[in-house]
């Protein structure tokens, strides 16, 4: 309350003999009588006094220096009948020193300015208060249309006119501002969440305060109702994909497939990476994704784009809700001979349909016995008497089984050919006339190191 409105409270009818400031600061409202006043204020005072220092032998001049050297801002003289007017000399020395001086009449006890004050004060300290209860009004407001940290975001930036952001771990909601400021959001699981002001919050005004503490519970609320959503649908979801591995039935895949927001009219992929982060296969713009051990699997348009996501995605074929499970493996035995190949990029099921492929993915001891076991007498011929055995069937199957050119491309005659192929033929005890056995020679030549 300034002194100004004090003054001109018309229902107070206060007098002003002399004017000081009257725009300064009213602290508080303080009837005094004793001779020495200075020690009983502590500054912004308006002092009121019938003058009964007087009668204790205190000249005016002298108490209104100890007042005006305490602080104090104005001193009013109260009238104890109509006829009684302050000091000339009380006068004087408040006008001397910058002090406000004014007579209160017989009618208005000393008490009705201390409540003036107060109640001018009171809406004032109220205002802040109010303030925030309308801060909180405008959060519940904005949650009931619509939840979400974004939500509250938008209804704080409206109220304080500046860009604030939350970052909770790797994600961020809103722009942040340059230089920010966090302030730790309090709540369950939240060590890594905060509110991102512009400036330090002991920097910013009381309104933009009181702002800010209104919306930081209903920030911190959200957060841990969104972790708690994520987490159900992440359950949910790591569910239906074990379902959908292991074959259980369709009713319950597409029922679930369902509540989780998954579209059934649409053609979708299975797709498995590794080596990179949920946040990067979200780029995919992906229905479904869960982490499953060390795979992350989606479900994606059928036409999806390929994208560069720092690791190996494995693509499975297009199919219907109800037919995931052939291209969930696809995905994941696509994604295996990457790894296994130590290439990273995207493998389709398409590309996986190569039986050289699948060998890729499998371990490599796993194809060194399979190798051995196919082809070891012929392994140990070559090694122990030099016969070529297993360049020239090598050149052999991958000539198509012509016998003159795959004779000219080793540079030796037909019958030479036909012997070393004869001679693998008794020591593998397959027959190059069988297709079958044909395709075991050509995998175990594939599996050899």
């Amino acid at each position: 309350m300034l002194l100004r409105e004090l003054l001109d409270d018309a229902a107070l009818a206060l007098e002003v003999l002399a004017r000081g400031d009257l725009d300064r600061e009213v602290r508080w409202v303080h009837s005094i009588e004793v001779a020495d006043p200075g020690e009983f204020l502590r500054g912004g005072e308006v002092v009121l006094t019938t003058g009964a220092w007087q009668q204790l032998g205190q000249a005016p001049a002298a108490w209104v220096a100890e007042v005006a050297a305490a602080g104090a801002i104005a001193i009013g003289f109260g009238r104890l009948t109509p006829a009684d007017e302050p000091p000339a000399d009380l006068v004087e020395a408040a006008a001397a020193r910058g002090l406000t001086c004014f007579v209160v009449p017989v009618a208005v006890p000393f008490v009705q300015l201390a409540e003036a004050f107060v109640a001018a004060r009171r809406i004032e300290w109220e205002a802040p208060l109010r303030r925030q209860l309308e801060h909180h009004g405008a959060m519940v407001a904005a949650l009931r249309a619509e939840r979400g940290v974004d939500s509250v975001l938008r209804v704080l930036r409206r109220r304080l006119g500046i860009e604030v952001a939350v970052v909770a771990g790797t994600t961020t909601h809103g722009p942040v501002p340059d230089g920010g400021c966090p302030v730790t959001l309090i709540g369950e699981g939240l060590a890594d969440a905060s509110l991102v002001l512009p400036r330090p919050l002991a920097d910013l005004d009381v309104d933009v305060q009181a702002a800010v503490s209104s919306a930081m519970p209903f920030l911190a609320l959200e957060l841990e109702r969104e972790r708690a959503v994520r987490a159900t649908e992440q359950r949910y979801a790591w569910e239906v994909v074990e379902w959908i591995a292991t074959g259980v039935s369709t009713a319950a895949v597409t029922a679930r497939l369902e509540l989780l927001g998954v579209p059934l009219d649409r053609t979708l992929r299975c797709l498995v990476a590794r080596g990179t982060t949920p946040d990067a296969a979200a780029a995919l713009a992906p229905y479904l994704l869960v982490e499953r051990s060390d795979d992350i699997v989606c479900l994606v348009d059928a036409d999806v784009s390929r994208a560069d996501l720092g690791g190996y995605v494995g693509v499975g074929q297009a199919a219907t809700a109800s037919e995931l499970r052939v291209s969930l493996l696809q995905a994941r035995h696509a994604a295996d001979a990457l790894v296994a190949r130590g290439v990273e990029g995207w493998l389709t099921h398409e590309e996986l349909a190569s039986p050289a492929v699948l060998l890729a993915a499998q371990d490599p001891a796993v194809l060194q016995a399979l190798a051995r076991t196919v082809l070891g007498g012929v392994l140990d011929s070559d090694r122990d008497r030099g016969t070529e055995l297993v360049a020239s069937l090598r050149a052999f199957l991958d000539g198509g089984g012509r016998w003159q050119e795959t004779a000219d491309a080793l540079h030796v005659h037909i019958n030479t050919l036909r012997h070393r192929m004869k001679r693998v033929e008794e020591l593998t005890g397959r027959s190059l006339a069988s297709t079958a056995d044909r395709v075991d020679l050509f995998l175990a030549l594939r599996a050899l190191p």
